[in-house]
């Protein structure tokens, strides 16, 4: 229930995703007196499927990850994903502090077999049909080696199967030209692994003027690579976007096409709304945990929740160990 907004947004999205999914049953985890007003018009059949489980303990966003380990083990964060390590739960979706909650999900969770560290995998938008691809590891680790890379193209390519029906995701890996001798020792000895494990659809390096071409389904790089880039490409966005309606209201000729481009500038701004990329994944543990942004509104955190059912439907983590397996 944390995130900029907190239960306002959060317990709202809740119970339209509780809406719509007959089977589904809520934990809510955090303070009570905040959570129960905004359930007073949820009806009894709907309100039988709700549990509060009240701590008024929360880890804020500028508190050191370790902080959930040390003193706060009754923080809302900790208590939700305690509830996932004891099968109380199927999955953890929460936007508060994203340290905080990797920190918590490595000491509770095990991590599935043949994989050595977990890593965090975010949507990207895509100019192809489907309209986006995943790239990992977005900052669970800082650095990462060939194996490390190995294993989160395996674990990408099975979520994308089972996020988007792409049965034969294409993997590629992130790096600074397409040429087979680029690149780093770690990202040349992993394109190795990857061009003869005959399991991944393995298709090459990509540059980064690539990342949102389509041309990958799951784009792999190691975890302070890929949390520079997601968030410079947030940024590169929001810069565009104001400078478009800088240059509209410049002039009463620009006023003017702009008002004749509402719906394109309407699609537009639907295309690259973060809400519909919103949901990131923390792949690699004995459990399901959605990292929401924590700035989304309530159809971000929506989609956040949809995800997490979706991997609960189709056991993503019991998918990635038989793929390991293999």
């Amino acid at each position: 229930m944390g995130g900029d907004f907190g239960p306002p947004v959060t317990v709202p999205a809740a119970l339209a995703v509780l809406a719509t999914h007959p089977s589904l049953h809520l934990s809510l985890i955090g303070d009570e007196q905040q959570i129960t007003p905004l359930l007073a018009s949820v009806s009894a059949g709907n309100a039988e499927r709700i549990e509060i489980v009240h701590t008024c303990v929360a880890i804020s966003s500028h508190a050191r990850p370790d902080s959930v380990l040390r003193g706060n083990r009754d923080s809302s964060m900790f208590i939700a994903v305690d509830r996932l390590r004891q099968g109380l739960a199927d999955a953890c979706v929460s936007a508060g502090n994203t340290g905080a909650l990797l920190m918590a999900g490595r000491h509770l969770l095990d991590a599935i077999p043949g994989i050595d560290k977990p890593a965090i995998m975010a949507m990207l938008p895509a100019t192809r049909a489907g309209g986006y691809s995943y790239l990992l590891d977005v900052g669970a680790n800082i650095s990462n080696t060939a194996a490390e890379l190995y294993q989160f193209a395996l674990m990408g390519a099975v979520v994308a199967s089972s996020l988007s029906d792409r049965p034969h995701a294409r993997v590629a890996l992130l790096n600074i030209g397409e040429e087979a001798n680029k690149g780093t020792p770690e990202i040349r000895e992993a394109a190795t692994l990857l061009a003869d494990s005959p399991g991944v659809n393995y298709i090459g390096f990509i540059e980064g003027n690539q990342l949102f071409d389509g041309v990958a389904d799951v784009i792999v790089c190691d975890g302070f690579t890929g949390n520079i880039t997601i968030k410079t490409s947030a940024g590169a966005v929001k810069v565009m976007q104001r400078r478009l309606l800088g240059s509209i209201r410049s002039t009463w000729y620009y006023r003017l096409l702009g008002w004749l481009a509402q719906p394109l500038l309407r699609d537009i701004r639907k295309d690259l709304n973060p809400s519909r990329y919103n949901g990131a994944m923390l792949v690699g543990l004995r459990g399901i945990i959605v990292k929401s942004h924590g700035n989304a509104v309530q159809d971000g955190f929506e989609r956040a929740i949809n995800h997490a059912i979706k991997q609960i439907e189709d056991n993503v983590p019991a998918l990635i160990a038989g793929k390991m397996q293999r």
